[in-house]
């Protein structure tokens, strides 16, 4: 089974649609997940993004976010905590690549894994260090 690191630009398309780009693309790995084709790990921010997407950006309730949040658990299993390690990787990578400390934490993760990380975010996508949901589901064979 193939382990993804996805990323917050990937997880807010599997609980809101208006708008987003690779919607189907995004919702093809979640659906991956759900019947054992994939494994989608997140990293502790991962929770902190999406509280405040889903509670300030769209305007959520508290309640559904926090419904949300039990469902991205459900989905991801527990958070991956960043180690030391990953986070002196991490402001390498920010500083190498010109990416926020917050990009490069999700670099740094799946760089330490060893997986692909899978995101939208253009600077990451443009480092080389990220798959898009297009990309990953091409080469995974999934339907989106």
């Amino acid at each position: 089974m193939t382990t993804l690191l996805v990323d917050t630009s990937v997880l807010v398309k599997w609980f809101h649609s208006e708008g987003e780009p690779q919607l189907a693309e995004a919702r093809a790995i979640r659906d991956a997940t759900q019947v054992g084709e994939v494994q989608a790990r997140v990293i502790d921010l991962a929770l902190y993004e999406m509280g405040n997407v889903l509670l300030r950006a769209l305007g959520w309730t508290g309640s559904a976010v926090a419904d949300q949040l039990d469902d991205l658990l459900i989905v991801c299993g527990p958070p991956l905590v960043m180690s030391p390690e990953w986070l002196h990787q991490a402001a390498d990578l920010g500083e190498r690549h010109r990416l926020t400390f917050y990009d490069a934490v999700w670099a740094a993760a799946a760089a330490a894994l060893g997986i692909s990380l899978v995101s939208v975010d253009t600077q990451l996508l443009a480092a080389g260090l990220a798959e898009s949901p297009a990309a990953v589901v091409q080469r995974l064979r999934l339907s989106p």
